[in-house]
């Protein structure tokens, strides 16, 4: 079973594209490795104060990659570089 979430960040102290890219890269290494997902930035790549970043899990049942994806999303917001916008979670 697959469940997928969006969220999106506001980096509010960005003021480069090379400023964002440091969090976003820090940050979505430390989450690959703590936690059984995948991570990626989906969109706002030329957009130096937003991320929009894709985690994607696979387990056997729904509720153990439910549960995979919401603590690498509680996990994410708890840092303090960037601010959580919104996030969607889905099952595929």
């Amino acid at each position: 079973m697959i469940v997928r979430a969006e969220c999106e960040f506001h980096v509010p102290d960005s003021h480069s594209l090379k400023e964002k890219r440091s969090v976003l890269k820090r940050v979505l290494t430390r989450v690959k490795q703590r936690y059984n997902i995948s991570a990626a930035e989906i969109d706002h790549q030329d957009t130096w104060q937003r991320s929009l970043i894709e985690l994607v899990s696979a387990a056997a049942d729904y509720t153990a990659a439910e549960k995979e994806v919401q603590r690498a999303i509680s996990y994410l917001e708890s840092f303090p570089e960037w601010e959580p916008v919104s996030c969607y979670v889905e099952r595929l």
